[in-house]
């Protein structure tokens, strides 16, 4: 039963296989005793001796005060950290400190705990019927919302029927200190990146009626900016300890541990501020388009610390670059875009794996896909409309979207676009493929001048 939850955990092998195969609905149950072992997940097993560990009869201070600090960081329904892995691990943790000192356990709370964060398993693996989310690690509805409505607002969508949305995200999503949460379960820590992408919302569909609200949301990114003007997505001044590296050891490869100022983040935040109508001449914003600067790599892009890779960065930050007034034909704002029209497909579409985080030769390589295609050309259009011969790359992109669209009726990307943890953790967002191409698609038509 999946109800039972003292020894068993569910193992999501695959969300989707990179072939025909779909193995979403594949549920395996393992037991969690004395033999147990994920042999299977192996293609050669490794020879490594596991003992039983000898305990004293009391937990030591140090561990004792770990569990009681894990209990207290549960969210309201039940998650450890946002996310199913962590709220596994965790109750895992959990319940081996309660089978070896039960006399140190509250009975009642700990039973409180384990089911609230298995009701929380169990409604993001098993509960959300037939949804391309079903079996995720986390709850990003906040921004997936906000990026849809995006997209509906571009293509031509009445502004009224989009005003329900903001204010259903307003009343859920946004915290008491003016930020907003990437998802269910992500309310301790509201999100940089998310805030901006709400505050460009909110004044596209109703400056006048939210303007309480962009100011709010807006003195909380000012209070997020980093030394050097860039911006982590949770946090500030978290980017770099040396005592953390070296306590973590081996295992700072296995997480992103520290929320460093990222390109892309940065890029959402000013492009916000150029909507409310900031220019370079603001402290805050000549300090991001600095940051920027100073994080370009030679050949011309950034890395992408949310979305896979440079072309996300780009496609990030030229928009914001555009929003602030400015000019897009100085040498290291026209070398991005060059970079662009060197890596266009033969298709007309843009594409990068996801190996181009490790290995340079697969940096802007890829198979085409809409999402990556739709992020090449909010940059593109952006440089046309600043007089920078693409016109021809930026009709091939759009052309590329119409011929891939026909094909299912709507647009799906087959690969992972969203960065998790750099080099070795990359999700799919389905709601990318609902938003972005629609974006650029609606920015396309006004460029050109049509009307749906």
């Amino acid at each position: 039963s999946r109800r039972r939850h003292t020894r068993f955990l569910p193992v999501s092998w695959a969300r989707r296989c990179v072939q025909e195969t779909d193995l979403r609905h594949v549920n395996k149950v393992k037991n969690l005793g004395p033999t147990f072992d994920v042999k299977e997940l192996y293609t050669k097993i490794p020879s490594i001796e596991i003992e039983d560990v000898k305990r004293d009869e009391n937990p030591s201070y140090d561990l004792e005060n770990m569990i009681e600090q894990m209990l207290g960081v549960q969210q309201s329904r039940g998650a450890f950290g946002a996310y199913t892995p962590a709220t596994l691990y965790s109750l895992l943790a959990l319940q081996d400190f309660k089978e070896n000192y039960p006399h140190k356990v509250n009975a009642t709370r700990f039973e409180e705990v384990f089911q609230k964060g298995f009701n929380y398993v169990e409604f993001m693996y098993f509960d959300q019927g037939d949804s391309s989310y079903k079996g995720v690690l986390d709850d990003g509805r906040w921004w997936d919302t906000l990026l849809v409505a995006q997209g509906l607002h571009e293509i031509g969508e009445n502004s009224s029927k989009l005003e329900p949305v903001v204010d259903y995200i307003i009343k859920y999503g946004i915290q008491p200190n003016g930020g907003l949460a990437y998802g269910w379960e992500f309310e301790y820590m509201p999100d940089t990146d998310d805030t901006g992408m709400i505050i460009s919302l909110m004044i596209a569909i109703n400056k006048e009626k939210y303007k309480d609200q962009i100011e709010k949301s807006n003195d909380f990114l000012i209070s997020m900016q980093n030394k050097g003007g860039g911006f982590g997505a949770f946090s500030k001044g978290l980017e770099e300890s040396f005592l953390v590296r070296l306590f973590a050891g081996k295992f700072i490869n296995s997480a992103e541990i520290f929320d460093p100022s990222s390109v892309d983040v940065t890029a959402h935040v000013l492009e916000a501020w150029g909507t409310m109508g900031y220019t370079v001449k603001d402290f805050h914003v000549s300090e991001a388009v600095h940051f920027l600067k100073k994080e370009q790599k030679e050949f011309g892009g950034w890395q992408g610390r949310w979305g896979v890779n440079h072309i996300y960065a780009v496609g990030a930050v030229i928009p914001a670059l555009a929003s602030i007034n400015y000019d897009l034909k100085e040498d290291w704002a026209q070398k991005s875009i060059e970079w662009l029209i060197k890596i266009q497909n033969s298709d007309g579409g843009f594409g990068e794996s996801v190996l181009s985080y490790n290995q340079e030769e697969w940096v802007g390589k890829g198979y085409s896909t809409p999402t990556q295609t739709a992020w090449a050309l909010l940059a593109l259009i952006e440089a046309e409309k600043a007089g920078l011969d693409v016109k021809d790359a930026v009709d091939r992109a759009i052309n590329f979207l119409i011929e891939d669209h026909k094909e299912l009726g709507r647009f799906l990307d087959k690969s992972s676009v969203g960065t998790g943890h750099r080099g070795f953790l990359y999700m799919q967002y389905p709601s990318y493929a609902n938003s972005f191409p629609y974006i650029a698609i609606g920015r396309y038509l006004k460029l050109r001048g049509i009307r749906l």
